[in-house]
């Protein structure tokens, strides 16, 4: 499939001139980035950004192996059907107007699964928003050219998202804030037929906004077998949820209980929402997997006594357990600690602070915990609680 994500030449099938439409955002986008040869095809005009248009598809030269599709649904099985004729490997169709339409969609839908099977030809949605692609500044996209006003931020996380609004949205609200990088951001819609990302190097973990999964068996085998962190936020878990995915992308949400026993089953970590999937997923792929032999320890420091109070809960409802400090940790702690303050974990660093002032204190005592045996896994605070001073201990302690 790496003709969807580095192609050497790309048809758009409905550009436009017209800087106000979507067919004029997917070829602007190309020329932002993209370094291959790009085809505008529109019998209307004879030009688009300085690029010959092309009338149809048939006419476009070599090298193309990708057309990113936007015309009207109706339009859309014959144009998969030129594009096979041409030798175009695949076609992006972010056209809406598909199944999650009803009947009438539905049949478009399954006459271009149909051709997909029959050409030998391969579908990227429809009804999505495409890729964006931050590490090679690939955007085949429509979302909003504005995207590359403060450039893409490169990151090693991937996301998948069954809905083309939500992911340029989530996306460019991490651009702006500058909260995230991205290595692949894909739309893939209704998902008539894609898969990828496991074992693309610039991928260290996948994050799926799902609404269904046509081929369960498929999917999880898929998880069980990767060795990347997969993290998967699931849309329609209430009756109510369910509803509306069915209306916005043909999707039948199944049994949220038995969809997450699943996913628990083949190593699939669950999130409750967009944020949290990526942030999982940022930090999954952040840090190397533990060994198997873990136990789910955790040693906690903090300035505040409350504040390892509440992560201490926080932990216990996620199945994780506070470490038990070895004698030798905890003679180590006493160097930074006054004497009226045995050190105990959560570690409540305040008083060492005081004591020792805040390099030493919290130095010191990453420098322990992360030699103690009894303690697999260190929460790592924001950088002001630490007045920057833990940039040598924490790259290379636990994570």
């Amino acid at each position: 499939m790496d003709f969807f994500f580095k192609p050497k030449g790309v048809a758009v099938i409905g550009a436009t001139g017209n800087k106000n439409k979507v067919g004029y955002s997917i070829v602007k986008n190309l020329t932002m980035g993209y370094k291959g040869e790009v085809y505008p095809v529109n019998p209307k005009y004879d030009e688009i950004e300085g690029m010959p248009c092309y009338p149809s598809v048939e006419e476009v030269p070599d090298p193309v192996d990708l057309a990113i599709i936007f015309v009207p649904a109706s339009k859309v099985p014959d144009i998969v059907k030129q594009c096979a004729g041409r030798g175009i490997k695949g076609v992006m169709i972010q056209s809406a107007g598909f199944a999650e339409v009803g009947k009438r969609g539905i049949a478009l839908q399954e006459e271009l699964v149909q051709i997909a099977r029959e050409k030998r030809i391969r579908v990227w949605g429809p009804n999505c928003m495409g890729l964006v692609d931050a590490v090679n500044k690939n955007v085949f996209s429509f979302v909003s050219p504005s995207i590359w006003d403060d450039g893409l931020l490169e990151g090693n996380v991937s996301l998948i998202v069954q809905s083309g609004l939500l992911s340029a949205g989530f996306l460019i609200d991490m651009m702006s804030h500058g909260t995230m990088g991205i290595s692949k951001a894909c739309s893939i819609g209704n998902k008539a037929d894609v898969e990828y990302l496991i074992g693309d190097p610039q991928t260290g973990a996948v994050g799926l906004y799902v609404e269904a999964v046509a081929n369960g068996k498929r999917f999880l085998e898929l998880c069980r077998q990767a060795e990347k962190p997969i993290v998967v936020l699931k849309g329609g878990k209430s009756a109510g949820g369910a509803r509306a995915a069915m209306s916005h992308t043909a999707s039948m949400a199944g049994n949220v209980h038995v969809i997450r026993g699943a996913l628990r089953q083949v190593g699939v970590v669950e999130a409750h929402d967009f944020q949290q999937m990526a942030d999982i997923a940022k930090a999954m792929a952040m840090y190397p997997a533990k060994e198997a032999q873990s136990s789910g320890k955790v040693a906690i420091l903090t300035f505040s006594g409350a504040a390892g109070i509440v992560s201490t809960d926080m932990m216990s409802e996620r199945g994780l357990k506070l470490a038990e400090l070895s004698g030798k940790t905890i003679e180590a702690l006493k160097a930074v600690f006054p004497e009226w303050m045995p050190p105990s974990n959560p570690v409540d660093l305040w008083p060492a602070i005081e004591r020792s002032g805040a390099q030493r204190a919290y130095g010191e005592a990453v420098k322990a915990i992360c030699a103690d045996p009894g303690v697999d896994a260190i929460p790592k605070p924001p950088k002001r609680q630490a007045n920057q001073s833990l940039s040598g201990p924490w790259e290379k302690g636990k994570s």
